[in-house]
């Protein structure tokens, strides 16, 4: 007869095939240190091409947060509120007026002394690196704005996109423009005041420079913010009813039938034709400058 014995299995151990081997069960601890593991090991290297982009990023907020606080200032609401543009256009006749006033006493005498001993008083070759460095710039601008810019975009943009970049560039256009036409005629006048010269020819050139500045002055400061409000508003009607998305071309559509919407459409076609042929004047300006400066 034979004993049984009652044998209880060891640990981990049981009747099952897949009990004869023991699984190991990972502790907490085993937990977190795997996940430090694969998070270093996951930890994404940035570029440096990114660092650039943060310091770009960073300096832009720099520059945006020192601009809302010059908005803020006194100084911006004095010079930039509704009737500053007609303080701004006396300064620049009062500017006009400066320049085309005739030499000091010492300046005569040290000219005439000059004469007397042949000598030829000259500026100074920074007057004439200003003077030449604004009158090349404001007319490469005005031949890049108006040939190459305006004709290019309009005929390959639609017209509601063309009238989006020309909302950014036309203020900016006419701003600088008028200070580089500033700039140029301030210089013009201290070359001539030096040596004394004032002729027909320069009369004349002072005319053109001082008709140049002052038209774009008064495009910047009293032509461009309705253009801007008519585009904006154009634009939005004209969008509610599906429409601008020609290229080279304006087709007005039903709108034809809408009498108010044509009462705004001739409104800005009158002030764009002014703003188009003020903008050729003072081109017209230029050129007549750059003729008398090659001869």
């Amino acid at each position: 007869m034979s004993k049984t014995v009652n044998q209880t299995p060891k640990r981990g151990y049981g009747r099952h095939p897949h009990h004869l081997f023991k699984i190991p069960m990972p502790d907490a601890t085993t937990h977190e240190s795997t996940d430090e593991e694969l998070q270093t090991t996951n930890t994404v290297v940035v570029p440096s091409a990114d660092n650039a982009d943060n310091v770009t990023r960073t300096t832009f907020n720099k520059f945006a947060s020192i601009f809302r606080r010059l908005q803020r200032s006194l100084i911006y609401k004095v010079l930039f509120f509704a009737q500053s543009a007609h303080i701004i256009m006396v300064l620049a006749v009062v500017l006009i007026c400066t320049v085309s006033l005739p030499a000091p006493c010492n300046d005569l005498e040290t000219a005439s002394n000059a004469n007397f001993n042949d000598e030829k008083v000259k500026p100074r070759y920074l007057v004439y690196f200003i003077y030449m460095a604004s009158f090349s710039m404001h007319l490469g601008s005005q031949f890049w704005m108006t040939i190459v810019s305006g004709l290019s975009l309009y005929f390959n943009l639609s017209r509601h996109a063309f009238g989006d970049v020309q909302k950014i560039l036309f203020p900016k256009y006419f701003s600088i423009n008028s200070v580089l036409s500033a700039i140029t005629l301030i210089q013009f006048g201290k070359i001539h005041v030096t040596t004394d010269v004032w002729d027909l020819h320069t009369y004349l050139q002072f005319i053109a420079l001082s008709m140049c500045f002052l038209l774009e002055l008064t495009i910047w400061l009293y032509v461009v913010p309705p253009v801007l409000s008519l585009i904006a508003t154009k634009t939005a009607i004209e969008k509610s009813v599906g429409l601008g998305k020609e290229v080279g071309r304006c087709d007005l559509g039903q709108l034809t039938e809408c009498p108010h919407y044509m009462a705004m459409h001739r409104i800005f076609r009158k002030t764009h034709m002014f703003m188009a042929i003020g903008n050729i004047i003072t081109i017209m300006c230029s050129i007549f400058h750059l003729a008398y400066i090659v001869a």
